[in-house]
């Protein structure tokens, strides 16, 4: 069985989503996710900030949708440590709607300040520049706050992961 899955954060790199040994059937696209914003919410075990979405009226999300087995999902499952699977509604640029599963945070943060590392933000820009997404959403993804990562064997080796199908 294929299942549809909605990345908006660090899988919209592909590099980073094959990382889980998830195979896509194909090349993302991208969906859109309307009444949502996108948040730093998530307290990763490291201390940074990892991206999340929660409803608001008015926002919206660009991410990437990709067709995945039903195998792979549950790879996905256990690699979301922290995050709850849902079924939410995209719309694809074409007005097509489609459903998909994405990752939201279990027990999203309470405090603001919470900021990805510069190795996590590249995932979700290079992921969105290389899948297509609007100029006008990489360039908000551009402005992100971002903190470098002390951890030099991590930020290395995040950084080794190429975005690209």
């Amino acid at each position: 069985m294929r299942e549809n899955v909605f990345a908006f954060g660090s899988n919209m790199c592909s590099g980073r989503f094959r990382d889980y040994s998830v195979v896509p059937e194909c090349s993302g696209r991208a969906a859109l996710l309307q009444n949502y914003r996108l948040c730093f919410n998530k307290k990763s075990r490291d201390g940074s900030g990892k991206a999340n979405v929660e409803r608001y009226s008015g926002r919206e999300v660009w991410g990437v949708l990709y067709t995945i087995s039903e195998a792979d999902l549950k790879l996905l499952d256990d690699g979301e440590v922290g995050y709850n699977r849902e079924k939410l509604p995209l719309r694809m640029p074409d007005g097509a709607a489609i459903e998909a599963w994405a990752y939201l945070a279990h027990e999203p943060a309470k405090q603001s300040k919470l900021h990805p590392y510069s190795w996590y933000k590249r995932f979700l820009v290079e992921g969105a520049r290389e899948h297509r997404l609007p100029a006008p959403y990489i360039e908000a993804l551009e402005r992100i706050e971002a903190d470098e990562d002390k951890n030099v064997t991590r930020d290395r080796e995040k950084r080794s992961l190429v975005c690209r199908a």
